[in-house]
């Protein structure tokens, strides 16, 4: 039995050359971490078996109290333990490393150096890289005050083959935080009215500050009338009451709505119109078979193609485009449906009329004592037939 042989079995029979042991760092020097060993005694890991990564003092990269995994290199002749936690890594790392990156779980780690590109740290002594695009879920110019600190990461991609771990900061903030809104949430209700602060514009709505959480006020529940865009009605830092329509904890989103807090207008319909009134509307949208006009915000009637004008109309953008301003007689109203139904062809007839009316008020009462009908018309009539 040779001499190292005997000095590992007085040490411990189970520390045999090359077998996996764990423990807790006690202390850290220069050119070396001492582990208390499980049961095992105390194991030295010199600076060159600590990790892959290169430079930094191990000072700089071990933490008393940190739980480490490591090979037995052997035993000296002094009866210390030496151990090596880079060739601790084998197929069960990269299976752990490859299962925490499907489950997303979050693990701790501390910045050795910060390089161009990103930074570095080390991962049960394997070199990995935080690369600067996922530090933050904010672009970092300066990277250098994350150098020695503990930081949360996710794994985001394992290549044993390589020897590759890429790990993100900016995700596992994203996923604290959903988890965070998740517990937010809970303190709201569907249906329930709260005040907020209109946050930022997007191209499909407006995100709305109401405690701590962003609520997504969408463009179609911005209110009873059509908008185009969220700043044609709202400023930013303007404050408003929405209504919650759905709460989402899972993935930590919030519906709003700012037109479930206004009377719809479709329900005091019949107290500012009626059937034969003649209105004035706005071109919203054309279709092929008619022209939308709105009378008043939220509300909007339909100008059927054959109610545009007099004469046969084959496409209403023949007569009308979107913004022109247009006289319309209402033909049907019917609130319940939301429905509308408007003739332009007949607001020109009464207008028509009202205008032959006001002409023969203006001619009768200019006209001279005596005067006939005739004699108002005549050149009128005249005219028309000849």
């Amino acid at each position: 039995m040779s001499e190292m042989e005997t000095s590992m079995r007085d040490a411990d029979l189970s520390l045999t050359q090359g077998a996996i042991v764990t423990g807790t760092v006690v202390r850290v020097e220069a050119e070396a971490a001492y582990v208390q060993m499980d049961g095992q005694g105390e194991g030295q890991i010199a600076r060159s078996q600590w990790s892959t990564v290169s430079g930094p003092a191990l000072t700089e990269m071990a933490s008393v109290g940190e739980t480490v995994r490591a090979s037995v290199l052997g035993v000296a002749d002094d009866g210390t333990v030496r151990l090596s936690r880079k060739n601790a890594v084998d197929g069960a790392t990269w299976e752990q490393l490859r299962e925490q990156s499907l489950q997303e779980a979050i693990r701790p780690v501390k910045i050795i150096s910060v390089v161009k590109g990103g930074m570095v740290a080390d991962v049960e002594g394997l070199r990995a890289f935080i690369p600067a695009s996922l530090v933050d879920v904010r672009f970092v110019s300066d990277l250098k005050p994350f150098q020695g600190q503990i930081v949360p990461t996710v794994i985001t991609e394992v290549d044993e083959s390589e020897r590759k771990v890429i790990l993100s900061r900016r995700r596992a903030l994203e996923l604290d935080d959903a988890r965070h809104r998740g517990e937010r949430l809970g303190q709201f209700q569907v249906g329930q009215v709260v005040s907020g602060k209109v946050a930022r514009f997007t191209s499909f709505g407006a995100f709305v500050d109401i405690g701590d959480v962003d609520g997504l006020l969408h463009v179609s529940e911005m209110g009873w009338s059509r908008v185009e865009r969220p700043q044609d009605i709202l400023a930013i830092g303007q404050e408003i009451e929405v209504k919650i329509l759905r709460i989402d904890p899972e993935n930590g989103k919030l519906s709003l709505s700012l037109r479930e807090t206004l009377q719809n207008p479709w329900v005091s319909v019949h107290e500012r119109y009626k059937v034969g009134d003649v209105v004035s509307g706005i071109v919203k949208r054309l279709s092929s078979f008619g022209a939308f006009v709105e009378v008043e915000p939220g509300i909007e009637g339909l100008v059927h193609v054959s109610q545009i004008a007099n004469r046969r109309v084959a496409e209403p953008s023949e007569v009308l485009e979107p913004g022109q301003t247009v006289s319309a007689k209402i033909l049907e109203l019917r609130p319940e449906d939301e429905r509308m139904s408007l003739s332009m062809r007949d607001a020109a007839k009464t207008e028509e009329r009202k205008k032959t009316s006001q002409w023969v008020d203006k001619q009768s009462s200019a006209a001279e004592p005596g005067t006939t009908l005739g004699d108002i018309f005549g050149d009128l009539f005249k005219d028309k037939f000849k």
